[in-house]
């Protein structure tokens, strides 16, 4: 009885913990959150035992013994459906947060609720997304007043200068603007050049070799870091992975795998704890009603 005891005050721990912890998360980690509720009620229910069957030992009271013996199976067969409902979670917990995560990020910017949880996580654990940063592509975030480097903006910006060379009407200037485009020209095919396009053609972006600068996306400030530029639209904040035309500071990966682990470690913590209290219940049982019926 000591021994459920003893388990039994460190399951009540154990759930307390991660209620008071992990409340905020419950968007994303509501099994996990409702096991601890669950294995809370199994704590109490586990101490009734140990303390009221300490007492029975003690007095060697045969009706208490019984009594407890009631509890006993209670809490063995209450920690036997944690177990197995502790196992099931685990095994579906990744599809579970990923689909839980991905369904608040799509309403990110109309809902307050998912904009504080996300921002939270994201925060508290340094990353970014679902699975990676780019999931955040598919979210429709408008960042007011943002420099994003496009391949749009960039054509375009080409585009008007070379309609201002065209439309120079002096022998004089086309000459030069000749003699200055061979100019550039030459300088782009030097070496240096070449090698410095290759450099920038596998850098990496976002942890991603080969992503061109041009595609930008629009996070919530959670993604990116403390020295990181980012833009306001009235009370959300925003930043943008080229602002500017450079790589901006953000965090690369995603949340999916930190959610996982958490989610993992609860479920699989609980199932630890149930294994041992299912064999100590178990075992009273008998140890019980031989003292019982012996008195």
């Amino acid at each position: 009885m000591t021994l459920i005891l003893l388990f039994s005050l460190i399951h009540l721990g154990v759930s307390i913990g991660i209620i008071g912890q992990y409340r905020k998360y419950s968007s994303f980690l509501g099994p996990q959150i409702g096991l601890a509720g669950y294995n809370l009620a199994i704590s109490i229910f586990g101490l009734a035992a140990g303390i009221v069957g300490l007492f029975a030992f003690m007095t060697d009271s045969p009706k208490i013994g019984k009594i407890v013996c009631g509890i006993s199976a209670a809490v063995g067969i209450m920690a036997l459906a944690s177990l197995v409902t502790a196992i099931i979670v685990n095994a579906k917990s990744i599809s579970y947060v990923g689909n839980r995560f991905k369904s608040r990020m799509s309403i990110y910017g109309s809902d307050s609720d998912a904009r504080t949880v996300i921002d939270k996580f994201q925060t508290n654990y340094q990353c970014c997304g679902a699975y990676t940063w780019l999931d955040w592509a598919n979210v429709d975030l408008v960042a007011p007043n943002a420099t994003i480097t496009t391949t749009m903006m960039t054509t375009t910006a080409i585009t008007n200068t070379a309609t201002t060379t065209s439309t120079s009407t002096s022998t004089t200037t086309t000459t030069t603007s000749g003699s200055g485009k061979s100019a550039v020209l030459n300088q782009e095919a030097s070496p240096a050049n070449i090698r410095r396009r290759k450099r920038q053609a596998v850098s990496s972006y976002g942890d991603i070799i080969g992503l061109p600068i041009l595609f930008g996306v629009v996070f919530p400030y959670s993604c990116c870091t403390s020295d990181a530029l980012t833009v306001t639209d009235g009370t959300i904040t925003y930043c943008v992975s080229n602002q500017n035309g450079a790589v901006n500071h953000f965090y690369t990966n995603g949340c999916i795998k930190d959610l996982d682990t958490i989610a993992g470690n609860q479920s699989m913590g609980f199932g630890v704890i149930n294994c041992f209290l299912i064999v100590l219940s178990f075992v009273a049982i008998p140890l019980l009603w031989k003292m019982s019926a012996s008195v």
